[in-house]
């Protein structure tokens, strides 16, 4: 091997990222053309996290070089990432022109035709995947997500069950001897997984489970222990760090599979599903109410960011965006964001809540229940004043599955939700805003109507 590639080599392992773009650079000056140089360069540029210079230097490659499978791949992989998703299928055409049996590359180009919510080639793709790969989990569950977001939930549950052997997938499992629920088994012990909103929202189908069984104790994010507690007294409801007595049930059952059992058609979501099954705390409503001096006012949440760590980026929005409703006469907003975000009280036309929307659910659930309306794009707040039965307009980035089984702009898992989808992920939110602003000044519009 050239010196000057080993010494690159050796630093980019070491992760002296710096030093091998010295180096790099070092090689460079002495032969402008040396590809493996440009790879190399393109390849640390996305350790760093510096796409747009990742990008242009696999561009360099591709330009310099015979046509290579790994340069395609790995270009697409960064265009994925900076949310480039029709260079992703171009850059995947080619890879599978090159290598058809390749099932992550299938995968990749279904991801960025499903984000582009061109959902008949990201079908294709995932079942050309599956062909490929049956038994790989990452394959099995992303076509899982898709049928159920597509309403096929027979073969979208199975595939969902997937998750837990996925590397995608980042939720901790539970270790028990204890078999999974079936009917017959009398007292079952279901176990919270992946984030607060997911537990409010699994939880709708909670009362079938407990039609059928003698006991229902669940572990959830202890924020929401004392709100489940009040709104479903036939479930004992317990932290998620609790340390349960293995002889209190006889079997258990991951939230997120509790639908799984219940929920196999659209029908059966208008049938099956709960609606406003939380019940705020009384004596918390009156306290927040009495805190914002509320009167007659009509009061709008906003939540305009989301925390989730790999989609919250694309399912976000700015303070900006949501001028053209801040700017309709006869409301009063209030933040309600789950992030804390310097930008949160920038605008005064925006108060403050007189809760902690992260560590106080009682509280939130309590401001929610007050509010005319809530503006938010997806998040756990959104599960909440749903649960709740706030009405709830929902600016969709299409990251979610739930949010595609709809009645119009009616969610069916949720009746006060009205989702109001981007054209695709790259969409600008304006079409969007402009849609709940209409709806939020018609109101206003009838409510003076009304009073004159």
């Amino acid at each position: 091997m050239n010196p000057i590639h080993e010494e690159v080599n050796r630093r980019f392992l070491d992760k002296d990222l710096s030093g091998a773009l010295a180096m790099i650079d070092y090689g460079l000056a002495q032969n402008s053309y040396d590809v493996a140089l440009y790879r190399a360069k393109a390849r640390v540029y996305f350790s760093m996290r510096d796409l747009a210079k990742s990008e242009r230097w696999y561009g360099a490659v591709i330009t310099h070089s015979p046509p290579k499978f790994d340069d395609y791949d790995q270009r697409a992989t960064v265009r994925n990432a900076l949310s480039d998703y029709r260079g992703t299928i171009e850059d995947m055409n080619v890879a599978i022109a090159m290598r058809g049996d390749n099932a992550d590359c299938y995968l990749k180009r279904g991801g960025a035709y499903w984000e582009l919510k061109d959902w008949d080639r990201a079908d294709a793709d995932f079942k050309k995947a599956l062909e490929i790969a049956p038994t790989n989990a990452d394959v099995v569950w992303v076509n899982g997500l898709l049928d159920l977001q597509l309403g096929r939930f027979d073969t979208g549950w199975e595939r969902y069950e997937s998750r837990w052997d996925s590397n995608r997938f980042k939720s901790n499992r539970l270790v028990t001897s204890k078999p999974r629920w079936e009917p017959g088994l009398k007292r079952v012990l279901v176990w919270g997984e992946q984030g607060l909103g997911d537990q409010i929202f699994y939880s709708s189908t909670l009362h079938n489970l407990r039609a059928q069984v003698d006991k229902v104790t669940m572990m959830i994010d202890r924020r929401l222990v004392s709100l489940f507690s009040r709104s479903m007294p036939r479930v004992q409801f317990v932290p998620n760090t609790s340390e349960i007595d293995v002889g209190e049930h006889d079997s258990h059952l991951p939230i997120a599979s509790i639908s799984s059992r219940f929920v196999h058609s659209l029908d059966d979501i208008r049938r099956k599903v709960a609606t406003s099954y939380l019940k705020p705390d009384p004596d918390r409503v009156a306290e927040v109410r009495e805190k914002l001096n509320l009167g007659n006012d009509k009061l709008v949440a906003l939540s305009w960011t989301s925390a989730a760590v790999k989609i919250g980026p694309h399912k976000s929005m700015s303070l900006e965006d949501l001028e053209p409703i801040l700017s309709i006469p006869g409301y009063r907003f209030v933040n309600v964001q789950y992030v804390n975000s310097a930008t949160d009280q920038r605008d005064p036309r925006v108060e403050k809540a007189p809760v902690d929307c992260v560590k106080d659910m009682e509280g939130l659930a309590a401001l929610l229940s007050l509010c005319y309306s809530l503006v938010s794009v997806s998040s756990s707040t959104v599960h909440l004043a749903a649960a709740i039965g706030v009405p709830v307009l929902l600016a969709d980035a299409n990251k979610l599955w739930y949010w595609n089984n709809r009645e119009g702009d009616r969610s069916l898992w949720y009746p006060s939700v009205r989702v109001f989808p981007r054209d695709h992920i790259m969409a600008p939110w304006a079409n969007v805003v402009e849609s709940m602003r209409k709806i939020l000044d018609a109101d206003r519009k009838f409510r003076m109507g009304v009073m004159t």
